[in-house]
């Protein structure tokens, strides 16, 4: 880090058991790559990622109110069917359930004939907020064949104010928003599909395809290239579910790694993930767990070929680059950063430079790197292209009060010797500048002086042949006529 030495840089503290915990409980969770978490007060974003359940919502850490859940007058409300206890890629859609329609007009019933995208979010959802202009940007692109539905378990008034509140500059959210905005109806499309498909942390998305299958499950930031290929008829339903059912199976791979772990048995963990490997084959995720595995044994040249080997299988994906340069910038080890700015690199350029958290990593590789003017600079982006998120403009500040207070060390600690040699420095180059001017003045001066003189020389010679010429002339009209 050479003299970086921010203060929210400090290293994860945690007792290791808790760590080890830690990274498999959440990872994959947050295989999106996502850092930002329902801890929207954390002052400097560098604690482990937080994903919040979705049906959790009577738990201390849910920030948000929920609508219809404890109402006196809920028994006044019509029956809901009960949700379905199980949804995966392939199913039919539950439908929805929605009281009330925040933004824009209801979408009737059934699900089908067009391709709809219903996305599970919160207004206190710092990776939710980030990704609304992608998710606009999207149905814009696609209006005439997908309709986006943003779905919040929160009550219509803070929806409310969440849209008149600032998001950039002099926009609202209101203004950025540019899709359906819906609220559960006493949580039951949350449990038809979230719990359902067993998702626990937002934001999520289920894309539904003109049939009224369930095409796709994941994160909306990688929903791009999966939604466009539903959109045109290209979409592979079957690989579709042959790796949503490994992803499954990777889950309970999970608690079984993350077990192993907490026992401090690394090559039983090793040895789980190879049995795994062979019975369901090779995936970028599983090699994600491999990596991790590896840096939590202190296995360290091992972890950096993995990790290597991951980034390049994660080319593509800008959601897992993100992650894994994250992951290497901040785990302690200089060794790899190079690989982890080139994962960010990628990562942004993927997004075309406009993904905040993305930005908000690729200026903290620089940081870790050492170049606080590359950090400051990709960082200032970030901030651009955060949407408000406080935790990003945060660490933005935190980067300039350390520039400046570098620079201010720099000058209050110049030794009085290099001062005072410095300044005997500048003053005989001033000298020495002084008596260079002196000298040219005076060559120009004698130069003048030169040309002045030869030029009245020049008139001297001028004027005396003009006189000889005239005597000569005189001399010739006084001779006598010849002829005469």
């Amino acid at each position: 880090m050479g003299s970086c030495s921010l203060a929210f840089c400090r290293r994860l503290t945690q007792p290791k058991a808790f760590v080890w915990a830690f990274t498999f409980v959440s990872l994959f969770a947050v295989s999106s790559g996502c850092k930002e978490s329902s801890r929207e007060e954390a002052s400097d974003g560098l604690e482990p990622p937080v994903v919040y359940d979705s049906m959790t919502a009577d738990s201390n850490d849910a920030p948000a109110s929920v609508s219809g859940t404890s109402d006196d007058s809920e028994s006044d409300l019509p029956a809901l069917e009960t949700p379905p206890e199980k949804l995966t890629i392939g199913d039919k859609n539950p439908g929805l359930a929605i009281a009330k329609w925040v933004r824009g007009e209801p979408v009737e019933e059934p699900l089908r004939d067009r391709v709809h995208v219903v996305e599970f979010w919160a207004t206190w959802c710092g990776p939710c907020r980030a990704g609304m202009p992608h998710i606009s940007a999207l149905q814009s692109e696609l209006a005439e064949d997908v309709t986006f539905i943003g779905v919040t378990r929160e009550d219509e008034a803070t929806v409310e104010n969440f849209l008149v509140s600032n998001a950039t500059g002099d926009k609202t959210w209101d203004d950025i928003i540019g899709y359906r905005l819906a609220i559960d109806d006493r949580d039951w499309t949350n449990m038809a599909y979230m719990k359902a498909a067993g998702q626990g942390g937002i934001p999520c998305a289920f894309v539904v395809g003109r049939d009224g299958v369930v095409e796709w499950i994941g994160h909306p930031g990688s929903i791009d290239e999966p939604l466009k290929k539903i959109v045109d008829g290209t979409w592979d339903r079957e690989a579709a579910i042959a790796e949503y059912k490994q992803q499954e199976k990777l889950q309970q791979l999970t608690g079984e790694v993350g077990a192993l772990l907490r026992e401090q048995d690394f090559d039983g963990a090793l040895e789980r993930l190879n049995q795994f490997e062979k019975a369901e084959g090779s995936s970028k995720t599983l090699l994600n767990y491999r990596v991790r595995v590896l840096e939590i044994a202190g296995r360290t040249d091992e972890a950096a070929t993995a990790r290597e080997a991951l980034v390049e299988s994660a080319w593509e994906d800008a959601m897992l680059l993100n992650q894994i340069a994250w992951t290497t910038a901040t785990n302690g080890d200089p060794s790899d950063l190079e690989l982890a700015l080139k994962a960010a690199k990628r990562a942004s350029e993927l997004q075309q430079n406009e993904d905040g958290p993305i930005l908000d990593t690729l200026a903290r590789c620089y940081y870790e790197l050492g170049q606080l003017d590359e950090a400051i600079k990709y960082q200032r982006m970030a901030v651009e292209h955060a949407n408000g998120q406080r935790q990003i403009e945060a660490t933005l500040k935190g980067y300039l009060d350390e520039k400046a207070a570098a620079e201010t060390t720099d000058a209050d600690d110049k030794p009085e010797e290099v001062t005072a040699e410095e300044t005997k420095a500048e003053e005989t180059e001033a000298e020495e500048t002084k008596a260079e001017e002196t000298e040219a003045e005076e060559t120009e001066a004698e130069e003048t002086e030169a040309e002045e003189t030869e030029a009245e020389e020049t008139k001297a010679e001028e004027t005396k042949a003009e006189e000889t010429k005239a005597e000569e002339t005189e001399a010739e009209e006084a001779e006598p006529d010849v002829a005469e």
